[in-house]
């Protein structure tokens, strides 16, 4: 692939994600209102119906390869591998989870509040991923985890007082709900992290393995939590195509994050999460009647200035000491006399590149 076409895909992919993160809850919370006939869609079944779209999705451009290497693969990575398959039940499990999660924590909170406490995935990645992958920080990174909290907290104690809540709703579920969702999105991304680390299977037959687990475990939540109203009113009762926006901005990201770890990089990946929290804050104040304080509006610029420190010492790797020690290479594996006295950074986790919106 040539460079200009790299960096169009670049630039591409970090566009969508900002517009994908900001979409999300902002579409999701206009779409959170009653059809004509005063049904309200079913959450559980939203998750469901983006799971079966990522299968079909990954699925056919497995296909793209040719039918019999199309079958011969599913036939190496799910079967013959089972072993490697089983272990993607964990993430699974936890995105099942972590889906919902958001929907009670949107159904609970402003729009612009449950995307800030949903950045606190930041801090737990960090955490994981030195507890899972034996990675280190730099002391700036640290801090930022710090500054991170204290954003947090201004963001909840300004949405009880917000009006863009929806009636009825319970700000300290939806904190709960986010902050949760955040651990888990933290947690199963360090794990697919250390598989596809350790494995030789694409990131389209990954989320083929993700969704042999994520699709039942949601037909059992269906059952355990909304069979009666399933009975009552069809699984697809109360859809709109607001209802099918959300699907779409779901399925979107969950495809948009491979691109933008393959072609740009976490560091510019956390940036567009930033824009993604000011786009979602600006969008709500003409949507929902959403007024920030200034202690909210303080809040969030907190959590931006964290995510800038925590992406310092890859942006500005000159300022930061090196943290780990150079490996020894002959003259023929280096290629390349300049690199010699490039600097070895640790980077900071990553987040996987399945959803872990």
């Amino acid at each position: 692939m040539s460079d200009a076409r790299a960096e169009r895909i670049k630039w591409a992919s970090l566009a969508g994600i900002v517009v994908q993160n900001s979409g999300l809850f902002v579409v999701t919370r206009y779409s959170r209102k009653p059809d004509e006939n005063g049904a309200l869609y079913l959450t559980s079944v939203v998750v469901l119906v983006v799971e079966v779209c990522k299968l079909l999705i990954c699925l056919s451009m497995l296909l793209l390869e040719g039918p019999s290497r199309f079958v011969s693969g599913l036939r190496q990575h799910v079967w013959i591998e089972s072993n490697e398959t089983l272990k993607l039940g964990v993430p699974a499990f936890c995105y099942a989870i972590q889906n919902n999660l958001v929907f009670v924590a949107i159904s609970n909170l402003s729009a612009a509040a449950a995307q800030v406490l949903y950045q606190t995935k930041t801090l737990s990645t960090a955490a994981f991923t030195v507890a899972i992958l034996g990675k280190s920080f730099q002391p700036i990174q640290w801090a930022s985890f710090a500054l991170l909290s204290v954003g947090v907290v201004l963001v909840q104690s300004q949405d009880a007082k917000s009006s863009a809540s929806p009636t009825g709703a319970s700000p300290m579920l939806g904190v709960s709900a986010a902050l949760s969702a955040a651990t888990l999105s933290g947690f199963a991304g360090v794990y697919l992290e250390k598989m596809f680390t350790s494995g030789g299977s694409s990131l389209w037959m990954r989320n083929v393995q993700l969704c042999l687990f994520a699709i039942p475990l949601q037909v059992v939540t269906i059952y355990q939590l909304d069979r009666e109203a399933v009975a009552d009113g069809g699984l697809l009762q109360g859809f709109q195509p607001s209802t099918w926006a959300v699907v779409a901005v779901q399925v979107a990201g969950a495809l948009l994050t491979a691109f933008v770890i393959k072609f740009a990089g976490n560091v510019l990946k956390t940036f567009a999460t930033v824009l993604a929290i000011l786009c979602t804050c600006f969008v709500s104040t003409f949507l929902f009647d959403f007024t920030p304080t200034l202690l909210f509006g303080f809040g969030v610029a907190l959590t931006a200035v964290s995510i800038w420190m925590y992406s310092s010492p890859s942006l500005y790797p000159n300022r930061f000491p090196t943290v780990q020690p150079k490996k020894a290479v002959t003259s023929e594996a280096r290629g390349d006399a300049d690199d010699e006295d490039a600097p070895l950074m640790s980077p900071p986790g990553r987040s996987s590149p399945v959803r872990g919106q």
